[in-house]
């Protein structure tokens, strides 16, 4: 979630090109594929129709066969399920099936405090529910019945009141997938399937299984420090259910966002609800306002897929990523993507790493600050490494491309510092540096 946050913060400004030079975004997935940071598929929409799409790497590696990624290939969304599941339990209010208001109680009453949970609190992740998939003991590849989930679940007390706060929680969806089938009396995946997806002819969503590479399913998988690719262990689908279930592909999200934002899928009135926001939560959806100009968005991972779908609705923007292999930053790669979008220039990162010495480590570090920006910018050395973060981030070591510029890749940050002028330039990938001037 924090990743989504981050992403809206670095946006400059959003107006859009006329035309955007797209195949420059072919060169940065490839190089991205070529430097073993990414496999994986990209699509971008403007105005309801996709205008671009782009998939490198592969989607299954064996000894006997091997298959490149296509327009085709599908992915697990992890918690991008969210938004869908969100989308149709709104469906249900609107049907005056159920109730926001409804207590967990009437579907679940053996959970503690269930009285006091509101099904507006599951959506918006004020429940105060331990977030079951951080118990220690829980196996994500072994199968569960709902029985054994909610057993889990029924062991752990809350953490915090019921709309107290919003901290997230996989358990939230976890229920609110349990109670679409208990009040349609059907499985979430033909509900799925006859509440969003064959109204919108998305062919290539639906609810996963095990992963079939004959149905054009991508397995994940990760980098090694040698940037060697390793099978990722697969989750078995029964674990997330309406948490983290669903299998799509970027072609197919940013149809279904775009549905969504033209009140096709719910009532004016819910769809409302849904995009209201409370400490930047809102109902299976995070939006924020730079510039005047909404930003919805919401990511996701499971196994090692990552996924990210961004829109913009007062322009309507959307763009939608699908990883099955990643050792670089999602947030980058978004940021990248909206800066074509802009009519900008991508700047293909650098792979390369130096070693800087003792005596400039220790020079960088200390306390930087920018008049421009809400947050001071802290370094701090071990000899060996530099680490940064915004003030009070957990410091997180930086790669140093030349003797005076260091990169975080996750989040697409790159760092020149000057040490006569005692500044560093802080650029996010794809945006307007910003100078931080460091504090005596």
């Amino acid at each position: 979630m924090k990743n989504v946050i981050y992403f809206i913060l670095f946006i400059t400004n959003i107006t859009i090109a006329q035309s955007p030079n797209y195949t420059q975004i072919d060169t940065y997935l490839e190089t991205l594929f070529e430097q073993n940071k990414m496999m994986g598929s990209v699509s971008i929409l403007q105005k309801g129709k996709e205008v671009y799409q782009k998939s490198v790497g592969y989607q299954y590696i064996s000894e006997n066969d091997t298959t490149l990624n296509a327009k085709a290939s599908k992915y697990r969304i992890g918690s991008i399920t969210k938004t869908f599941t969100a989308t149709m339990i709104f469906q249900l209010v609107d049907e005056g099936k159920i109730k926001l208001e409804d207590p967990l109680s009437l579907y679940f009453p053996k959970l503690k405090n269930a009285s006091k949970i509101k099904i507006s609190n599951l959506l918006n992740h004020s429940s105060g529910l331990f977030n079951i998939t951080s118990d220690e003991n829980f196996d994500e590849t072994i199968a569960s019945t709902q029985s054994d989930m909610l057993s889990r679940i029924e062991k752990y007390s809350l953490d915090f009141q019921p709309g107290e706060k919003n901290e997230y929680s996989n358990t939230n969806y976890l229920l609110l997938g349990y109670i679409l089938e208990q009040v349609e009396g059907r499985t979430y995946s033909e509900i799925l399937e006859y509440r969003v997806t064959s109204k919108l002819g998305l062919k290539n969503t639906y609810y996963g299984g095990t992963i079939n590479v004959n149905n054009f399913e991508s397995v994940s998988y990760f980098y090694d420090e040698f940037g060697t690719l390793n099978l990722a262990n697969q989750a078995h689908l029964s674990n997330p259910g309406g948490a983290g279930a669903i299998v799509s592909n970027p072609s197919d999200l940013i149809l279904f966002m775009d549905a969504l934002f033209s009140d096709k899928l719910m009532s004016a009135k819910s769809f409302n609800v849904m995009t209201t926001i409370k400490d930047d939560f809102g109902s299976g959806i995070f939006r924020t306002v730079k510039d005047g100009i909404k930003i919805f968005a919401h990511n996701g991972g499971i196994d090692r897929f990552k996924s990210f779908v961004v829109y913009i609705p007062e322009l309507k923007i959307c763009l939608a990523i699908n990883a099955n292999a990643l050792d670089y930053g999602l947030m980058p790669l978004a940021l990248n993507l909206l800066t074509v979008i802009k009519g900008g220039e991508i700047v293909i990162p650098s792979f390369e790493s130096f070693e800087v010495s003792e005596e400039d480590l220790n020079s960088f570090s200390g306390t930087y600050s920018c008049e421009e920006l809400p947050f001071d910018l802290i370094f701090e050395t071990d000899g060996k490494f530099l680490k940064g973060a915004p003030e009070g981030s957990d410091l997180k070591q930086l790669k140093s491309t030349n003797k005076y510029e260091f990169v975080l890749e996750s989040i697409g940050v790159h760092l020149k510092f000057n040490k006569v002028e005692r500044t560093v330039l802080f650029t996010m990938a794809g945006e307007t540096s910003k100078t931080f001037i460091k504090k005596q």
